[in-house]
C-alpha cells in the first residue's frame, strides 16, 4: 500500500489522491518531495554524518549545517555526534557500521526532520531496537510526527495506540478500521492481536 504513495507502484483500479489531487496528476519529483521515510532497514552511505542527514533535502548538494544540527538535536543524537573525532564531518562507514542500531535509527529520523516533508511514513521504525534505544527513538519520532500526516506500519501495537485511525490488514486486505479503543471494543483481529501481545509482554 505504501509503495502506491510515491508511485513506485500504480493502482490497478481506483485512484489514490493527495490533497484531493490524483497521484498521476502530480509531477513525480514534486510528489516524492512530499514524503519522508523512516524504516527498520536504514540505508546509510559511507560519507559524513552531515551528508547522510542532508540526503534528499530540497537544496540538492548544499548542506545547511545549522539545519543538520537542529535535526540531530531533535532526534536525540547531537550530543553523541559532537563527541565524534570530526563531529558532523565524521565518516560513519559502510551503511553506518560505526554506529549502533539505535544511533542509525535516530540518524534516519534526523534525515526525515531535515527533509521536513508533510507526509511521514514509518515502516516498523522501532522493531529492531532494544528497550532503551526504543525509548529514545520513540521520543524522537513523537517530535517528528507533530504537524504531519503520518502513516505508521507496525506489528508492535504499542506504537500505534494513539493513532487517529488504525487499519488492520490480513492477507493483504483491510479487515477493520477505527480508533484503538473502537477496535478493542469490536473484539476482532486487532483486539485478538493486542491481547496476544500484552499477555506475552
Amino acid at each position: 500500500l505504501v509503495n502506491l504513495l510515491p508511485r513506485f507502484l500504480e493502482p490497478t483500479q481506483g485512484s489514490v489522491q493527495l490533497d484531493g489531487v490524483p497521484l498521476r496528476d502530480w509531477r513525480i519529483d514534486a510528489l516524492r518531495r512530499q514524503f519522508a521515510l523512516v524504516s527498520q532497514d536504514v540505508v546509510l552511505f559511507n560519507d559524513s554524518v552531515a551528508a547522510n542527514v542532508a540526503l534528499g533535502g530540497k537544496d540538492g548538494d548544499k548542506i545547511d549545517s545549522d539545519r543538520v544540527r537542529a535535526a540531530l538535536h531533535s532526534a536525540h543524537l547531537l550530543d553523541f555526534v559532537l563527541t565524534l573525532p570530526q563531529a558532523l564531518d565524521t565518516p560513519i562507514g559502510h551503511n553506518g557500521n560505526q554506529l549502533s542500531g539505535g544511533q542509525r535509527q535516530r540518524l534516519a529520523i534526523a534525515r526525515a526532520i531535515y527533509k521536513n516533508a508533510p507526509v511521514l511514513i514509518l515502516d516498523e521504525a522501532t522493531s529492531a531496537l532494544d528497550s532503551e534505544s526504543e525509548r529514545a527513538v520513540q521520543d524522537a519520532l513523537e517530535r517528528l510526527m507533530q504537524g504531519r500526516t503520518t502513516v505508521v506500519i507496525a506489528h508492535r501495537l504499542s506504537t500505534i495506540e494513539h493513532a487517529d485511525r488504525v487499519v488492520a490488514m490480513d492477507q493483504g486486505r483491510i479487515v477493520e478500521q477505527g480508533t484503538h479503543a473502537q477496535l478493542l471494543k469490536a473484539g476482532g483481529l486487532y483486539a485478538r492481536l493486542h491481547a496476544m501481545q500484552f499477555r506475552s509482554s
